[in-house]
């Protein structure tokens, strides 16, 4: 029975040929990095005021979402680098 763990990765890389490559596995991303970024979610703009806050908003939620891309761009990046 001892020799069991000793023949099992032997047994192993037989399946393998020279030209495989290892399988990696994906890169951890930071699970809030993963959540939606907030835009304008109110009613229909009536008024110039209502129509600049929601344009606010919108600009706003782009800018969370484009650094959130920008930081997943540079952990793939990084990963694939390696």
């Amino acid at each position: 029975m001892r020799l069991y763990p000793l023949c099992l990765p032997l047994l192993l890389t037989g399946c393998f040929g020279p030209e495989s490559e290892p399988v990696t596995p994906p890169p951890r991303v930071p699970p809030d990095l993963l959540q939606p970024c907030a835009g304008y979610t109110g009613p229909v703009p009536q008024s110039e005021g209502q129509i600049s806050d929601a344009l606010i908003a919108e600009a706003r939620g782009r800018a969370c979402a484009n650094g959130r891309l920008a930081t997943v761009a540079e952990i793939l990046e990084v990963s694939f680098a390696q």
